[in-house]
């Protein structure tokens, strides 16, 4: 069984040159390989790459995506990979000196299809007070904007969960058969647009594949000063919210949820909240309450933006050429 690491990037060179160094120390079984698809850098990545794979222990191969968009950057890779087993980081992620080796040994066991691993910090900058990750039973909803994960210590079913995708693994002929990452989702120039790994884990539980939590495989996710400011946190709830909107508009009729005027008013229920909260000092509650309705108002956007409603024909389409 030979895997495949896929790895995304634009504009990045020195975390990409850490990322890979970190890689480089896996213990790699004869026919890996790694593969990086450039997706227009104008920094030093290019001689990045090529240093790296002057050294790297199995072949580090380098594709170009001139479409923007990370979800269009990893369909070019995974078209180059040569992998039986697809596995997903970032640029910006540490992988655990095992990581390899455990993806090898999960997949290995023949019944698992795919599978998703812890996502721990790295912080880069002081958290913030009003800014409580967690709520003593592990992440909670504030560790999403900056990809923290852990569902656990158990190894389980992920249900109607997501992997993450900046740790995730798939077998490449499931990963194939549910049609891959969409193309409407993930990463856009100008957007914090996300929902590509949502989605894949959703179409793959639907298919009656088996996919797992294996708290076992795990990644470090870097996360600079600035995803601990309260704007860029806003900003990703409001994409968050168009996001969720998108996935609604793609989804089969059977299964959408009109919640345009449920979010319309929790925007104005949650503003109201959030100056309380924050007139009587209680910053946390007041941040909890200005995220929420950051996510309505993204929601409620992208009901009425042009835009939005081009990225949910494009996947309507891509779901019926599936």
């Amino acid at each position: 069984m030979a895997l495949s690491v896929v790895i995304a990037t634009f504009n990045r060179a020195s975390l990409l040159r850490e990322a890979l160094d970190c890689l480089a120390r896996q213990a790699f079984h004869p026919g890996d390989e790694v593969v990086v698809a450039d997706n227009g850098s104008t920094d030093d990545t290019p001689a990045v790459l090529r240093e790296a794979a002057s050294r790297f222990p199995v072949p580090l191969q380098t594709v170009h995506e001139a479409t923007p968009g990370k979800s269009h950057a990893i369909a070019r890779a995974v078209a180059a990979a040569r992998g039986d087993v697809l596995a997903f980081i970032d640029d910006d992620v540490f992988v655990a000196g095992d990581w390899v080796e455990r993806i090898h040994a999960i997949f290995a066991e023949g019944d698992v299809d795919l599978a998703g691993g812890r996502v721990l910090p790295r912080f880069a900058g002081r958290v913030p007070d009003w800014l409580r990750l967690s709520d003593g039973r592990g992440f909670n909803r504030l560790a999403s904007p900056i990809m923290l994960l852990d569902y656990g210590p158990e190894r389980q079913p992920l249900g109607r969960r997501s992997a993450p995708g900046c740790n995730l693994a798939i077998r490449r002929a499931v990963f194939e058969t549910v049609g891959g990452f969409p193309r409407h989702l993930g990463k856009l120039r100008g957007t914090l647009l996300s929902g590509e790994d949502h989605l894949l884990s959703e179409r793959v539980v639907a298919s009656g594949y088996r996919a797992i939590f294996d708290p076992s495989m795990t990644v470090q996710h870097l996360v600079p000063a600035s995803r601990l400011r309260l704007g860029y946190y806003l900003r990703w709830f409001f994409w968050s919210g168009v996001t969720h909107a998108v996935l609604d508009g793609v989804r089969p009729a059977s299964q959408a949820r009109p919640l345009t005027g449920y979010h319309a008013k929790q925007a104005l229920k949650t503003g109201g909240h959030a100056a309380l909260a924050a007139l009587a000092a209680g910053w946390t509650t007041a941040a909890r309450e200005a995220t929420q309705g950051a996510f309505s108002i993204g929601y409620v956007w992208a009901q009425l933006s042009p835009r939005a409603r081009r990225w949910i024909n494009e996947g309507r389409r891509e779901m019926e050429a599936a």
